[in-house]
């Protein structure tokens, strides 16, 4: 049997194990914190996802812990909607909407399906052999495999082993995010467009709502000294119902910052047994919702590829083949939807709405099709 480590237990690592693993193949994961990452947010699935998590056989872990999305919307600050997303034409066109949940509820769902004997806690790695196919970490511990696979986020450790030497690059934007206790009754999911700032609500389940907001900054910047509840609340007054509320919902101690940031794309990732996958592979910006999405259809196609091959280190060379073409201008697309809606000029402003705003929705599904109509578990593995 065919052993792989994987490095980093995130919603990747993860999925790629599960996948490995129902193929036959022996998975091992290895996280450098000493639990699951809880980073305390909401997580958005798109149907490209959802496809994927159903066929490992997840469907009903899935349904259990998340709230298919009903009509989205993008609105100005007055409450003007620009754009609306039907739900009920996501599910004719794409086969469903997008499925809010709780990352930490997803996490746990696939430890569990992982197996947490598999997944070894407190384990960084500090050095990876490409010749020898061993891998030590930071407490000392080593261990030989026939593969190993990066899936340790955005900072890879197993992407600067690799010798990739570049940066990742800034946004322009931060953002927070939380999850806070709110009544759902007459909620209206939706992403409200200002001018060098966005908010965005959605929600999950238990009476739960997952928000998130953006502003333009100097990378590296940090909260004022009253904190974020109260600088969000200066960033956002006056803006449409329920945003304060919202905002009043967390306090500051459940409210994350952090700094947008992607990486220009790679003609490779890995080399001989070694490959990455997700943020370790293709970080993207979060406005095509899409970064976990092609994680787990990375992990999906990592399986199948393997599965047809039998040299180990051709099979990961198709699918970095596959997958670069296939994340790099998602990627791409998301950077410049960012900046599209970060515009900060009153003038442009006022042009960017008005060009949503009378674009056809047709128009708008058909440039969904291609992202979140993307089906991989159907999808061949050939390259010819």
């Amino acid at each position: 049997m065919l052993k792989f480590v994987i490095i980093g237990a995130g919603i990747g690592g993860l999925t790629a194990a599960i996948a490995l693993r129902q193929r036959g193949i022996d998975a091992q994961v290895f996280e450098k914190t000493p639990t699951l990452h809880d980073v305390g947010a909401g997580i958005a699935l798109w149907p490209n996802a959802v496809k994927v998590l159903r066929k490992l056989g997840l469907d009903e872990h899935l349904a259990a812990i998340s709230l298919t999305n009903v009509d989205g919307a993008i609105r100005r600050s007055t409450g003007y909607y620009l754009a609306r997303t039907l739900a009920a034409e996501l599910q004719r066109r794409f086969g469903g909407g997008m499925v809010i949940l709780h990352r930490r509820d997803l996490l746990e769902v696939l430890a569990g399906t992982v197996g947490h004997d598999n997944i070894h806690f407190d384990h960084a790695l500090s050095n990876l052999s490409v010749s020898e196919n061993v891998a030590t970490f930071a407490n000392g511990f080593a261990v030989k495999a026939d593969a190993f696979i990066g899936a340790d986020g955005l900072h890879s450790v197993v992407r600067s082993q690799l010798g990739h030497t570049d940066q990742p690059v800034y946004s322009g934007y931060t953002a927070w995010r939380a999850v806070v206790s709110f009544p759902r009754s007459g909620f209206v999911p939706a992403e409200t467009w200002g001018r060098g700032k966005r908010f965005g609500a959605f929600p999950v389940q238990g009476d739960r709502v997952y928000w998130f907001a953006t502003c333009n900054a100097t990378a590296g910047e940090r909260n004022p000294p009253d904190g974020a509840q109260a600088h969000l609340l200066s960033l956002f007054k006056g803006w449409h119902e329920p945003i304060e509320a919202l905002i009043r919902a967390a306090d500051d101690a459940c409210i994350l910052r952090n700094d947008i940031y992607d990486r220009d794309p790679s003609p490779t990732w890995g080399q001989g047994r070694v490959t990455l996958l997700g943020d370790a592979a293709h970080p993207m910006t979060p406005n095509l919702g899409q970064g976990a999405c092609q994680a787990i259809e990375d992990a999906w196609q990592l399986a199948a590829c393997l599965s047809t091959q039998s040299d180990v280190a051709a099979a990961l060379n198709s699918y970095e083949t596959r997958r670069i073409k296939r994340t790099t201008p998602i990627l791409l697309s998301s950077r410049r939807i960012g900046a599209f809606a970060q515009l900060e000029n009153s003038l442009l402003c006022t042009l960017r709405d008005t060009a949503v705003r009378l674009t056809p929705d047709s128009v708008t599904y058909r440039s969904l099709e291609s992202v979140i109509g993307y089906d991989a578990t159907t999808a061949s593995t050939s390259l010819h």
